[in-house]
């Protein structure tokens, strides 16, 4: 029985170690957010940052519809693959704005790649910019050409679960 809790844990930790390497802030993600209306909405995030996990973090524009999308519903999914397609990873959870402004201070200096956040460009009211802090609950990862599937469930919940700095 210890054997088989001891190879759980290592797999989870081997997918928790694979999102990390996936969502590293050097290439894009797609995060799925639903409408009032209970469509869904997946769009391209390029400015992301997992050094605090379970937290990931991403920049947006403040008049962003995603902003409305996580308000009325904070369930959502971001999905990471490798350059060459072979290794997908798909995260889940909870995400909320962030408001605090230490909070958006620490998000902006982590963020290491700002360039493809080009709704800096445009002039804005405030900061000119809005945290969306998602706490991952579970992590799949799957790689299509040999069908293998692994999970990392409850990520988020337990003693890992931890905000910046603490």
């Amino acid at each position: 029985m210890g054997s088989h809790k001891s190879l759980r844990e290592e797999v989870a930790n081997h997918a928790i170690d694979l999102a990390k390497k996936l969502a590293d802030g050097k290439r894009p993600g797609i995060l799925g957010t639903v409408d009032q209306q209970g469509m869904p909405h997946m769009r391209w995030m390029a400015t992301l940052s997992l050094h605090d996990f379970p937290l990931l973090y991403t920049i947006t524009s403040p008049k962003s519809r995603k902003i409305e999308h996580i308000r009325h519903n904070p369930s959502v999914s971001w999905m990471f693959s490798d350059d060459t397609m072979t290794m997908i990873v798909n995260l889940r959870g909870k995400a909320r704005i962030a408001d605090d402004a230490g909070k958006m201070l620490h998000v902006w200096n982590l963020l290491e790649d700002k360039s493809k956040a080009y709704f800096l460009s445009i002039g804005a009211d405030g900061l000119g910019y809005a945290v969306i802090e998602t706490e991952i609950e579970d992590i799949d990862c799957i790689v299509p050409k040999y069908d293998i599937k692994f999970q990392a469930p409850g990520v988020g919940h337990g003693p890992s679960s931890r905000g910046p700095g603490e």
